[in-house]
């Protein structure tokens, strides 16, 4: 036992609720009657700002930890008033250094009015002394208030152990079952709003309508984007990875972008030989030359820390006293990638992560978010351009605060006559997943406020050990989100664990192992929804069907000669499609 588990000793923090409301929460021991314990901590949420970290237990470690140990967090927890839908009550666990803010842990748990037990193992990466590290439960989450306990806390290190050999409570999510009420009215839709009724008239060499054609027409692509960034020095590599990169590619998606090449710094040549512009136009051309939709990440991170250095040096602590030659700098930049990308790329995340990189907001004003979609479109003048943010979705989709933050912003923009085009919501998700009917909740928020906007998924992943859990929420996300008529796709934020920021998080492992993500990725966009006719026209020339939006091929044969055709089934436009033999080859 490397904590003190008296719950009366344990460290507590209230938090602080928004607009002078008071602490979030608080908490009281209290005497229950359990065979395994005799008290427990009941807390108190009477204000929660959405945070889950804003109001905090703490048990603090008693004696070091060593780097590579193995400790097992274990507790009971039960809900004593909630209004959440579920029934159930919920906090954050985590394992944090309280120097670093490194998590080694964490975990949103919840439970109903019966004791559920908790077995969380983690492994601590870095050496850590007595009372630097500390396991807590964060309430601050959410936007009711509730009343939960915790009981029989333990932290245990094991040591140099086999993690895998510990008990653990497996994660899931709300909307996993199989007969979850969610997928039927999903899939109701997606055949609504994904598909429209076609009609092929087939005419023979003469131009005269052809009865008793054979025909075997084929989805060659979606109109919908499943996609993934890349990262061009792969793609423009020679290695044997590089080519499976590729092929790999090819294989899986109908859309990218860069993951880094497009960012400020690597642009300008801030982020050593791997990066530049010939080889990141290199690698986009290449995109576009297989017929990928492509999309460029970012024109202005406005925050000081994730601004190129060319910028960053120039700038004090006090955005008060920015220069203003400044704004200049960031108009001169959006010009250049603009305008350089133009032919390469359909849209642009033209803004990032507002919500906590607002450093040129400080400095100059909130209209200089208005000025940046304004030159973006004077260099674009066709292209998309997306507001991009995180803990949208993602944290059981719970982060009020930040999803507040987000709607504002769109709001200023959009009532400023910025012309965005497009909400992008990143999906960062780890083993805290929200439920999938909240999730279509969020899109249907966002949807109603904005009606005119395109939503997108432009940073999809799930990082989790469990690939079982990681297969069904990438099935479950990607059946929701496609469901939503106001969605246009989902971008993974990578998907080969040789090239990933979070190599837990890929569908691919780093010897090419396709993950059952990927199976599930792969059935969902190429089987399940897939559309595909073997046909015989009638004796009018015809066949008529109904498909998934998107580009189709055609092979025809009449009286033994066999012709290919492409269309392109699209929503709102014209569907009836005449493919004839007396057209020349």
């Amino acid at each position: 036992m490397i904590i003190d588990t008296s719950l009366q000793n344990a460290s507590f923090w209230g938090g602080d609720g928004d607009n002078n409301t008071g602490a979030v929460g608080t908490r009281a021991v209290v005497d229950v009657d359990h065979e395994l314990f005799d008290k427990a901590v009941r807390i108190t949420v009477n204000n929660p700002t959405g945070v889950f970290w804003n109001g905090q237990l703490q048990f603090p470690i008693t004696t070091a930890v060593n780097a590579g140990d193995v400790v097992l967090a274990h507790f009971y927890m039960r809900s004593i008033a909630n209004t959440y839908e579920t029934g159930s009550s919920f906090v954050s666990a985590f394992l944090e250094d309280n120097t670093t803010y490194d998590k080694f842990l964490n975990r949103e748990v919840s439970a109903a009015d019966e004791w559920q037990e908790y077995h969380l193992p983690a492994s601590i990466t870095t050496a850590q002394s007595a009372g630097n590290l500390a396991l807590k439960f964060g309430f601050g989450g959410g936007d009711r208030p509730q009343t939960f306990e915790l009981a029989g806390i333990e932290l245990l290190n094991y040591g140099d152990y086999d993690i895998a050999l510990l008990p653990a409570t497996a994660p899931t999510y709300v909307g996993r079952e199989p007969d979850a009420t969610w997928r039927e009215a999903a899939n109701t839709r997606i055949e609504q709003i994904r598909k429209g009724d076609f009609t092929i008239t087939v005419l023979d060499a003469n131009g005269e309508t052809a009865s008793g054609a054979s025909l075997d027409v084929k989805l060659q692509k979606h109109a919908y984007h499943f996609g993934s960034v890349t990262v061009g020095s792969i793609i423009n590599g020679t290695s044997a990875d590089s080519a499976t990169y590729r092929e790999t590619v090819l294989d899986m998606f109908n859309q990218s972008g860069p993951e880094n090449d497009l960012k400020w710094g690597p642009w300008i040549g801030e982020w050593g030989n791997g990066f530049n512009k010939t080889s990141t136009l290199t690698a986009l051309q290449w995109l576009r030359d297989n017929g990928l939709y492509t999309r460029g990440h970012v024109m202005v991170w406005p925050s000081k820390r994730n601004l190129p250095n060319l910028i960053a040096e120039q700038l004090p602590d006090d955005p008060a006293n920015a220069p203003a030659s400044i704004k200049q700098e960031v108009l001169d930049h959006i010009d250049d990638i603009g305008s350089a990308t133009r032919n390469y790329v359909y849209e642009w995340d033209v803004l990032n992560e507002p919500y906590d990189n607002h450093y040129l907001m400080d400095a100059f004003g909130d209209s200089v978010m208005v000025d940046w979609f304004n030159r973006a479109r004077l260099n674009l003048p066709s292209h998309g351009l997306f507001l991009n943010d995180y803990s949208i979705l993602s944290a059981g989709g719970r982060n009020i605060a930040h999803q507040q933050h987000f709607e504002d912003t769109i709001a200023y923009l959009v009532n400023n006559n910025a012309p965005i085009t497009g909400i992008g919501m990143q999906s960062h998700f780890d083993e805290t997943l929200t439920p999938i009917s909240a999730v279509y909740d969020i899109l249907e928020r966002y949807h109603t406020a904005f009606p005119n906007l395109d939503i997108r998924s432009t940073e999809f992943d799930i990082t989790t050990d469990d690939e079982a859990l990681q297969a069904d929420y990438t099935r479950d996300f990607l059946t929701i989100f496609f469901s939503h008529p106001a969605t246009v796709g989902v971008q993974l934020w990578g998907f080969w664990e040789g090239a990933h920021w979070n190599p837990k998080a890929a569908m691919f492992a780093s010897d090419w192992r396709a993950k059952p993500a990927a199976t599930a990725w792969k059935t969902l966009t190429q089987q399940t929804w897939d559309s595909e006719f073997d046909a015989t026209t009638d004796a009018t020339g015809q066949f008529s069907g109904r498909g998934f939006y998107g580009d189709y091929g055609a092979d025809i044969t009449i009286d033994g000669v066999t012709r290919h055709f492409t269309f392109h089934l699209e929503n709102g436009a014209a569907s009836d499609f005449t493919l004839s033999f007396a057209t020349p080859e």
